[in-house]
């Protein structure tokens, strides 16, 4: 379970310029408004709560209301904020630093992509009955309800869920200091799949998988369109060679799925991740093996960047113009194949402009 709010310290407070009554308090990577009256100081342990939580309709977050409990990036006075910093004497009782308390709280995490998961596994008569469609919003349901009927995501392939920079604050200083080099993807805002082939001696098994499940019986779903489509299972099956497995990752664009920001008419696909059992194949390289199949790779945006001396002056570098459309990109990947290193930096500005 993703570790939506934790115990951390703040690490620095920062006036905002013609600002009175708020200030930002920096906690790890994170920047976040709060009142100067609250009483909070550099040092400090607090409850820290990450944006895309769906927090509880309880008193504490009243003020939360009018976005539906979400916690999301907002701006105000021209700081953006990502995030909530609480006392801790919100809780129960007395966590360390860098406890889990997501689950003391009761805090869920704003996953579209899972509801419409969910909404897709049920027959037509559970998805219009009106409590089974409030109940899939939350993870425990649908792993209770939906887990008999379909199969787990497969143990040995490691979901797509990439860490934000904000998080890795530890690992971001190493790394910058090492002047370890980095390629940079544009990160695209879809629906995430994963493919994989396994042989087994003279058969092989091919299988599509959502974000979070796989999908064992082909159906009209984004997912296994788009591997008739582009002929997935053929695909794998030319690029496997002599390995036992071989994994395709990727994004999926079209209708229906994160508003179609990029105007797809119909679905299209993205790959980001070819793995075989002992390596992940770099981008360039994974590009020129799908590229005789006709399959898209995420846009390669740099082969050799460096780390920025700041979290703030990465986040600078995840904003700006998407390579597909002329709309704000959602941000980047970064990853070092050599020592098996990635994380995302979202654009602030991409999430400002989200309307839902």
């Amino acid at each position: 379970m993703r570790r939506l709010a934790t115990i951390r310290r703040i690490a620095e407070i920062k006036p905002i310029p013609n600002a009175d009554s708020i200030e930002v308090a920096v906690v790890d990577g994170w920047e976040c408004v709060i009142k100067k009256n609250e009483g909070f100081k550099a040092g400090d342990s607090v409850v820290y709560i990450e944006i895309d939580s769906i927090v509880p309709d309880k008193p504490e977050f009243e003020f939360l209301r009018d976005r539906k409990f979400r916690v999301r990036t907002i701006r105000l006075r021209g700081q953006v904020s990502q995030g909530l910093v609480l006392p801790t004497s919100i809780l129960p009782k007395k966590y360390p630093l860098d406890a889990d308390v997501t689950e003391v709280l009761g805090i869920k995490k704003y996953d579209p992509q899972a509801e419409q998961e969910a909404m897709m596994l049920t027959t037509n008569k559970e998805a219009s009955n009106p409590i089974i469609k409030w109940l899939l919003r939350f993870g425990w349901f649908r792993k209770l309800y939906i887990k008999p009927k379909k199969g787990g995501f497969p143990a040995w392939i490691v979901k797509t869920d990439e860490e934000r920079i904000q998080n890795k604050t530890r690992m971001f200083e190493i790394e910058k200091a090492l002047g370890t080099v980095f390629s940079v993807t544009e990160k695209v805002d879809g629906q995430s799949v994963t493919f994989f082939l396994e042989r087994f001696g003279l058969t092989d098994e091919f299988g599509v998988c959502s974000r979070n499940l796989r999908l064992f019986k082909p159906d009209t779903s984004s997912y296994w369109t788009t591997a008739s489509q582009l002929n997935i299972k053929d695909v794998l099956k030319s690029i496997i060679g002599n390995e036992k497995r071989v994994v395709l990752q990727g994004e999926i664009l079209g209708t229906g799925i994160q508003g179609n920001k990029y105007k797809v008419d119909g679905y299209d696909f993205y790959a980001f991740n070819l793995i075989y059992p002992n390596r992940k194949v770099p981008t360039e390289e994974m590009a020129e093996i799908l590229k005789p199949f006709g399959i898209k790779t995420v846009p390669l945006l740099d082969n050799a960047f460096t780390l920025k001396d700041t979290i703030p002056e990465m986040v600078e570098v995840a904003k700006g113009q998407s390579t597909l459309l002329n709309i704000k990109r959602e941000g980047i990947v970064l990853r070092n194949y050599k020592r098996n290193i990635s994380f995302k930096v979202i654009n602030p500005e991409f999430l400002l402009a989200e309307k839902d």
